[in-house]
């Protein structure tokens, strides 16, 4: 009977997850136009919840933080590159945000830093990548600040705890 709850529980998210991913037909307004279309697009934007993707970038954060540390360029590589598949997401999603838009700060703070930490991995290696780690947090408490969220200060990570992932290069 203990278990009713939260089989209950799971039901409703699953229940919940399907109507997020289903999209209206656009329908066109009263008196033609594409006013139908647009209030679509609009709500679509809007399916962009920040806090998910930003709860990711964290995560993705703190494990290229573990690659970097461990020395595996490999690894800090594709983390670099998750990192950016969801700053992308926003940037390209047209987010705004209590009138700011989000999407434009990270094009401005977020993609950019990505690619100069993929560039200098690719050309200075991995310790020089993580010798820059303070850019990465910089950038993204930038954006937490352009965006009317100060309190939200991003820092490199003193220590991370993935107990079940290994983070040393292949055959170390």
């Amino acid at each position: 009977m203990k278990r009713l709850p939260l089989l209950l529980s799971v039901i409703a998210i699953v229940i919940a997850g399907f109507a997020l991913v289903e999209r209206p037909e656009a329908v066109e307004a009263p008196g033609g136009g594409d006013q139908g279309l647009k209030d679509v697009q609009e709500e679509e934007h809007e399916a962009i919840e920040l806090a998910v993707h930003m709860g990711r970038m964290q995560r993705f954060h703190q494990k290229w933080w573990a690659a970097g540390q461990a020395g595996n360029a490999e690894l800090a590589g594709f983390y670099l590159h998750e990192l950016e598949e969801e700053m992308e997401v926003i940037a390209e999603g047209s987010v705004v945000d209590d009138g700011v838009d989000v999407s434009a700060q990270m094009k401005i703070y977020g993609v950019p830093t990505i690619e100069a930490l993929e560039k200098k991995l690719k050309e200075e290696g991995v310790k020089a990548m993580h010798d820059d780690a303070a850019l990465l947090a910089n950038s993204c408490t930038s954006c937490h600040m352009a965006c009317g969220h100060p309190y939200i200060r991003i820092v490199p990570p003193t220590k991370v705890d993935f107990p079940d992932q290994d983070f040393l290069p292949q055959g170390k």
